[in-house]
């Protein structure tokens, strides 16, 4: 298969027609006239609206080759017959993929589409449905993600004269994958590390878990969508290379439908998306990495903790583990990789070191020499501590005689002996940590968030998912009771007040913690209930404000995060009031905030809130910290001063009860 693409090709990407084919027709003319010529149309979602015979297509003959897949809705049977009888044309110009297919074009592009919905009973049942029906199967999955375009063979498995051929002209690696990727179902864990998604309007209700595993061989350069409503640019997010380097990148497109009536009171969704991609050869240079990048919300590499038993995890589960949330909800992973054997360069690969290409930069030949003579940094004093002349003598020393003696005037903190020792070695330390060790980690019998434990407060959960559920906390930040409001504050713009938690189902101490066998589940469904709080907020005239206290010192405890609604004229106040407290408590906010928690992994302490306009903002937890922070800032920005500690907003069980099923009836409608 030549995977070359030796020239710039134009693209046109179109939401939903529903049937309205001639509309459709109109608008590829018109848009190929003032900014083509396109090379090709794809068409995402649904073609045909439900119930169609199929008449549309009498005499339609489109501009430029324009290619579809299954939406959501069965095609009408006459263009099933004309399917099995084409192989796929339907109309001049319009052409069918199938279901799941990878079909690559005469000018090299290569589009690649799962269509149909995902019903996750049928699919784990593994059962076969028609070809032409509008349904999701294991073996669609699995027939892309093993195509051979994401696995071309190496030289050393060519079996041919032409495939050995074909090999010394094989694409570099940054070129390997889809250039489209076509769905009908939303894919799960595009919101994560997105700024933009907040604000977006776009909710990712009942994700198509499957679909990570394609887009994780297909690499696409263009993602889309078509299922719900609105329109969406993600952030681009990249992936790596076998030199750990991001080398590809990927743009997902969440598109509006073109067919249908407007939504009440409002206009269409933006429904179209055209861009060009660059050539791609053997000799093309790398694409740049493209702004405003985010990590790779699908790259979940397994890695084992020591004795295959997950760091902070009560008794310590056997499972693969991510020793680094960098492979959780990041494209990249902190544990250093045994060393592989690994191919020559590209013929444009130049080595940095010695600007020499023909060799990797691990295997520069300059590279020991350089650290070798690498002269110590200003303010190093003569020498780096490894060419000490010393450094002989003193480890002899401490081999001896025992832990180095501190400098003079040196007063430990724990006991208060000077020139004793290091506080590292004080004997009171040492009996402080044998305590604390000793203490029993909490466990799910304990924990007041596990379901198992029977005295978690099940009267206050409003809705129970099959990986997370949504509960009312006690003691509410938001008022609802008459006596309540009457000590200051609002009455509750939602019902029942808002405030809730979602937990994770099974026993984690942070969500950074999750291995990643149930990571991508667990933080899909998290995902799911946020959008579907944020659009219950948004009926009542409120912003979801979400924070979470992720800590494994101490007895440990159960991940969750915490949501609270404001209202929306607050928007805007809310990352500062954030900020401004943050800054009067001496905390430090990250820069790069979701990268800040890739990097401290999976046993990394942190403060994360998520604001309604979009902003994201991290503290990385160092010492002492009020775990009732989060709260605090929002008690303020509300006026409810009197509220920030949950303890002195104590309800009957019965008014607890009422707040409940008042929050329930007011969620139900926007439910996942």
């Amino acid at each position: 298969m030549d995977l070359q693409q030796p020239k710039p090709l134009k693209v046109l990407a179109i939401g939903s027609p529903l049937s309205e084919l001639e509309t459709l027709k109109q608008k590829i003319t018109a848009i190929n006239a003032k900014h083509g010529p396109f090379d090709a149309v794809v068409l995402v979602g649904d073609v045909f609206a439900p119930g169609s015979d199929g008449s549309e297509l009498d005499g339609l003959s489109f501009p430029v080759p324009t290619y579809f897949t299954l939406g959501k809705h069965s095609l009408p049977q006459s263009v099933q017959d004309k399917i099995l009888n084409t192989g796929g044309e339907v109309s001049n110009n319009l052409v069918f993929l199938g279901r799941s297919a990878v079909f690559t074009t005469a000018q090299g592009l290569k589009i690649a589409c799962v269509g149909g919905n995902h019903d996750e009973k049928l699919y784990e049942s593994g059962e076969e449905v028609d070809p032409l029906a509008p349904t999701m199967t294991k073996k669609d999955v699995h027939h892309l993600a093993s195509n051979s375009l994401f696995h071309p063979k190496t030289s050393a498995e060519a079996d041919s004269l032409a495939s050995a051929r074909q090999s010394t002209t094989a694409m570099p690696s940054p070129f390997l994958g889809a250039d489209l990727l076509l769905f009908s179902s939303p894919p799960p864990s595009l919101s994560l590390f997105s700024q933009s998604y907040p604000t977006s309007g776009v909710t990712l209700d009942h994700p198509a878990t499957p679909l990570s595993e394609v887009i994780t061989k297909a690499r696409p350069r263009y993602l889309f969508w078509g299922e719900g409503e609105g329109f969406w640019e993600r952030e681009p997010f990249g992936w790596t290379g076998a030199d750990g380097q991001e080398e590809r990148w990927t743009r997902a497109v969440k598109l509006g439908a073109l067919g249908g009536a407007a939504p009440a009171g409002g206009k269409k969704a933006r429904w179209f998306y055209a861009f060009t991609l660059p050539p791609q050869t053997p000799n093309t240079p790398v694409p740049p990495r493209p702004a405003n990048t985010t990590p790779n919300p699908f790259h979940l590499p397994p890695t084992v903790a020591p004795s295959g038993i997950h760091p902070g995890v009560p008794g310590g589960r056997k499972r693969a583990a991510l020793e680094d949330q960098k492979a959780a909800f990041d494209g990249e992973t902190g544990v250093k990789k045994a060393k592989t054997e690994h191919g020559a360069p590209p013929e444009n690969y130049v080595c940095k070191i010695c600007s020499i290409p023909g060799h990797w930069i691990q295997d520069c030949p300059e590279k020991a020499k350089q650290t070798e003579y690498r002269q110590p940094p200003p303010g190093y004093t003569e020498h780096l501590i490894r060419d000490c002349p010393n450094k002989e003598a003193a480890d002899a020393a401490r081999r001896g005689g025992g832990p180095r003696p501190p400098p003079p005037g040196y007063v430990c903190r724990a006991c208060g002996m000077q020139d004793a020792h290091y506080i590292r070695e004080c004997p009171v330390v040492a009996e402080r940590e044998g305590e604390r060790a000793k203490r029993k980690e909490l466990g799910p019998a304990e924990c007041w968030f596990c379901l198992s434990n029977p005295k978690v407060t099940k009267h206050l959960i409003v809705a129970i998912g099959s990986e997370t559920y949504v509960t009312l906390p006690k003691g509410q930040l938001i008022p609802t009771l008459p006596r309540h409001i009457a000590q200051g504050g609002a009455k509750p713009l939602v019902p029942g007040g808002g405030h809730v938690l979602i937990i994770p189902i099974a026993h984690h101490p942070t969500l950074l913690s999750i291995p990643a066998d149930d990571a991508m589940s667990i933080i899909s469904e998290l995902e799911s209930y946020k959008s579907a709080l944020r659009a219950c907020y948004a009926s009542h005239g409120a912003v979801p404000v979400t924070f979470e206290v992720g800590r494994l010192t101490g007895r440990g405890g159960h991940a969750h995060v915490q949501i609270v609604p404001v209202p929306q004229e607050l928007t805007s106040k809310v990352a500062d009031a954030f900020r401004i407290a943050g800054e009067k408590q001496g905390l430090d906010w990250e820069v790069e905030p979701e990268r800040a928690l890739a990097r401290v992994g999976s046993t990394g302490n942190y403060f994360k809130v998520e604001c309604p306009d979009g902003t994201k903002m991290v503290h990385l937890l160092k010492g002492n910290f009020d775990l009732q922070f989060g709260r605090m800032v929002l008690a303020g920005l509300l006026g409810l001063h009197h509220r920030i500690d949950w303890k002195e907003c104590g309800q009957s069980e019965e008014e607890e009860k009422a707040d409940a099923q008042a929050f329930k009836k007011a969620l139900g409608p926007f439910q996942p």
